[in-house]
């Protein structure tokens, strides 16, 4: 039997591209069997899936996945890097600290659950491991670690409770053999659980519509249902259907048994909620304003069929560290981000596998987006149009999902193919993250240009990133106004830029007249402060407060005012926020080391 699974709802659609791997990973790895090699296909709308390959999925969804987040190559990984930096002396102190806290972290795990003399053996060693004369002891210590983690059981047995815990309780609650209390399962009883708990009702509901489409009689579908009575969905549907004619079955199937709400026409016996897919789900007891036809015992319908393809989404997925905030007050995050768009099934899963590779790159994400837009031509601009990011960051036990749409309309599109590249001055990384984030939100970007313009007064630092932020958000600003030449627009934003040099540079060359150490020290005190002074108005849009500050700043350097900042009052050339940080920008830079190309064009 073959059944349709179309692409929908974006949890769906990930869930469909993680089944796909999954299937792909188990041909090539002969995890399933070869005669099952065509059960999965590739159609435009989705995937055609014939239900006799599903007992061959559970192995090779837990092989996928342990493959995917294997805690020995995660570590051995680690390991390498921390001892190359061991060979240079100077770096030894703490390249050791982290290669014992490695191992000692992992090693503890290994001992709870398996007896292993050598490991144990090591991790005493270890101890002994002081100074660089140890080198070749450390080596010794390390190679018998990685020994050990290489181990299948071992390896098998970390790996499952780590993407249990790190992955998967971001994606359901604790249903299945994600409950604590199957924490001690092998990897067979990992297998046997999702065979049981997905696999079955699957089978059992299928089979279910087969009979109800082709009996000939009820006597033919109380029988199917004799013959399943401990599949807990079936028991009150034969009590319903005791002495009803086949006529009769089929209305009340058609009338009152719901329907799935994310695969169209399946039965649905289940529900959409946090066990299900914990990042949207809500628990059915506090789901009052969700009911679907008021049924209060199953408010959010959905079908075994929609449930399993749920249980891959993890697979569809890249999931990466994301760090939210800035600096010492941001926080890092585990998310899971997906590609969606209207395009066919194979050109979603193409762009999922390079969203994801680039992930694992740790490509920034305006690169990104600029890599998945290429091949865009004129005639697809209805795909750019409708293509968007989704992430979350999900925490099953506080009941909090972090969740972000990022839309791509074709005014972005357009600045990412033209301006690509153009956003790798700024830095430090997470505020270019930020920066493109918002922008694909539709967001004024302007709101993370403060705090970095406000970190680079704290650390007194001199760099072209905060220039290129301006000028970059000031083009983003203009594509989505319909504006389609930059040149004029670009040329006022960098005398701006100028104006703010030129101003540093004589207060600096005032202090230096004066030939003191004391009042060249106090010319760059003087600089922060003001630009303190001129960021708080630009953030505040105080324009007044800000003019007045200007006006004095270049009064003191004895330099005449450009009349580009009293356009800026009416916002005829440019806004107020761009004169305002390209200015502040200016400020703070001494000089261009960078290349003037870039700076200009």
């Amino acid at each position: 039997m073959k059944v349709q699974l179309r692409m929908g709802e974006w949890m769906i659609t990930m869930g469909l591209v993680g089944l796909y791997r999954v299937f792909e990973y188990g041909l090539k790895n002969e995890i399933i069997d070869q005669q099952y090699r065509q059960s999965i296909s590739i159609r435009p709308w989705g995937l055609e899936l014939d239900v006799d390959v599903l007992p061959q999925l559970p192995k090779a969804y837990f092989l996928y996945l342990i493959d995917e987040y294997s805690v020995a190559k995660r570590d051995s990984e680690k390991l390498r890097l921390y001892m190359k930096q061991a060979e240079k002396e100077g770096q030894f102190p703490n390249a050791l600290s982290a290669i014992k806290k490695t191992m000692t972290d992992t090693g503890k795990k290994v001992l709870k659950y398996f007896s292993h003399q050598p490991l144990a053996h090591a991790l005493e060693t270890l101890k002994q491991v002081k100074k660089p004369e140890n080198f070749e002891l450390l080596a010794t210590c390390v190679d018998t670690f990685e020994t050990a983690l290489r181990e299948p059981k071992i390896n098998e047995k970390l790996t499952l409770n780590y993407f249990k815990a790190a992955i998967l309780k971001a994606f359901f609650g604790q249903v299945s053999f994600l409950n604590v209390s199957k924490n001690n399962l092998d990897l067979q009883g990992h297998i046997q659980e999702f065979q049981k708990d997905y696999i079955a009702p699957v089978q059992y509901d299928l089979q279910f519509e087969h009979v109800l489409a082709n009996a000939k009689s009820s006597e033919e579908i109380i029988a199917f249902l004799d013959n399943h009575k401990d599949y807990q969905p079936f028991k009150s549907l034969k009590r319903a259907w005791k002495n009803k004619t086949l006529e009769d079955i089929r209305y009340y199937v058609n009338n009152t048994v719901t329907k799935c709400l994310l695969l169209q026409n399946r039965l649905a016996f289940y529900n959409f909620e946090e066990m299900v897919f914990s990042p949207i789900g809500v628990a059915k007891n506090n789901a009052f304003n969700f009911n679907w036809n008021l049924e209060d015992h199953q408010p959010k319908p959905i079908s075994s069929l929609a449930k399993l393809v749920l249980f891959f989404a993890p697979a569809g997925a890249a999931i990466y560290l994301k760090k939210e905030g800035f600096n010492d007050q941001g926080e890092y995050r585990t998310y899971a981000g997906f590609v969606q768009s209207d395009a066919t099934f194979s050109e979603i899963l193409q762009k999922n596998n390079h969203f994801k590779q680039l992930k694992q790159l740790r490509e920034p994400f305006d690169r990104i987006v600029s890599k998945l837009i290429q091949g865009v031509t004129k005639e697809a601009e209805y795909v750019a149009d409708h293509l968007f990011f989704i992430e979350f960051s999900s925490d099953y036990d506080s009941k909090k999902t972090h969740l972000h749409y990022y839309h791509l309309p074709m005014y972005l599109a357009h600045y990412f193919k033209i301006y690509k590249g153009k956003l790798d001055y700024i830095q430090p990384y997470e505020y270019r993250e930020h920066f493109v984030q918002y922008v694909l939100r539709g967001a004024d970007p302007v709101i993370v240009i403060y705090p970095y313009l406000r970190y680079y007064i704290e650390k007194g630092y001199s760099h072209i990133g905060p220039y290129i932020a301006v000028r970059e958000r000031n083009r983003i600003m203009q594509l989505k106004k319909g504006v389609k030449e930059m040149s004029s627009t670009d040329k006022r934003v960098y005398a701006v830029f100028r104006s703010g040099q030129e101003i540093r540079q004589a207060l600096e060359q005032a202090a230096a007249s004066k030939a003191s150490e004391q009042y060249s020290a106090s010319s760059n005190k003087k600089v922060n402060a003001v630009a303190y002074r001129l960021l708080n108005a630009a953030k505040a849009g105080n324009q007044k407060s800000f003019m007045d500050t200007l006006f004095r700043l270049h009064m003191s350097a004895e330099k005449p005012i450009s009349p580009i900042f009293l356009n800026a009052l009416h916002e005829r050339d440019l806004d107020f926020a761009t004169v305002a940080n390209a200015f502040i920008a200016g400020l703070l830079s001494s000089g261009l080391q960078e290349e003037q190309e870039d700076v200009v064009s």
